[in-house]
Parts: C-alpha cells; structure tokens; sequence
C-alpha cells in the first residue's frame, strides 16, 4: 500500500469552505456587537452630559435665574465647565432650549435637551429598544410617552432639565 503526502484537492476545498463559514458568521456577530457598542456609546454621552449639565446649572444658578442677565449657554461653556477641551466628540452633540413658561428668566424656565446624531440604523433600532428606560425622545417639544424615539437615522434627544 502506497503512503500518499499530503492532501487532496477535494479536503484542501472543503477546509477553505469551513473557515469562509465561519469567518462570515463571525463578520456577521461583530456587526451587530458594534451597533450595540455605539448605542451604549451614545447613551452614556447623553447621560453625562446631562449630568455635567445639571452641575453647571447648579453652579451659575443665581445668575442663570436672575431676569436681567443675559448669560447664554452653548457646548462651549460645557466644555470649559468640565475642564476637557480636548473632547472631540462632544463636537457631534447640540444642546437646544424650549421655552416652557412666560419667565423672563434666560435658562431657568426653559427645558434644556441635549441631542446626538445617529447615522446608521441598526444603532437606531438598538437605541429604539431602549428609548422608555432611559429617556430618549424624537424631538425637543414633547416628554410624553406617546414620543418615546422610534427608530430612525437623524437625532436623539434626551431631556436634561424640565422646570
């Protein structure tokens, strides 16, 4: 009996289809682990910013509460409040303020919301499955239930302050 060296062609085959099996599913699993990763990614942003925000409202409040002041608030001061200039990402997010009551009052009878953008949609469906527990909204007009973010490529919202 003659001892073969080697493989065949056929098991040589077989070996290279295994591994592109395995190779698409393990590019499949690290997609959706990525979309996951920039949900969560962008809901602890949004919490602290929120929380960044409420330190800097608690500490400017005498002058953001007083009606002859005309202090105005941008990412800037947010910036320079938590002593990180060099936060790039922070670039990305926007803060917006409605106007809730008749105050005269330049922040404090306004609802502050902080926004981020989400590009992709399967990050959006990701954040849409958490939009109740953690307070992700579709706009800056409305905290109501029935607002709740659905699912879709544009902005996020998350309430900061409500009056």
């Amino acid at each position: 009996m003659k001892l073969r060296k080697g493989f065949t062609l056929v098991e040589l085959l077989i070996v290279i289809v295994i591994i592109g099996v395995l190779a698409g599913a393990m590019l499949l699993a690290s997609g959706a682990a990525t979309a996951s990763a920039e949900a969560s990614n962008i809901v602890s942003n949004l919490r602290s910013l929120q929380s960044a925000s409420l330190m800097f409202f608690a500490d400017n409040m005498d002058e953001l509460m007083d009606p002859n002041s005309t202090v105005t608030f941008d990412i800037d001061d947010l910036v320079q409040y938590t002593n990180n200039p060099d936060a790039p990402v922070w670039a990305a997010y926007t803060f917006t303020f409605g106007l809730l009551g008749a105050g005269t009052a330049p922040l404090a009878d306004e609802s502050w919301w902080i926004s981020a953008p989400v590009t992709r949609m399967d990050v959006a469906n990701r954040l849409e499955g958490r939009s109740a527990s953690v307070g992700l909204f579709n706009d800056d007009s409305d905290t109501s239930s029935t607002n709740w973010y659905t699912a879709s490529v544009g902005q996020v919202f998350m309430l900061i302050r409500n009056p």
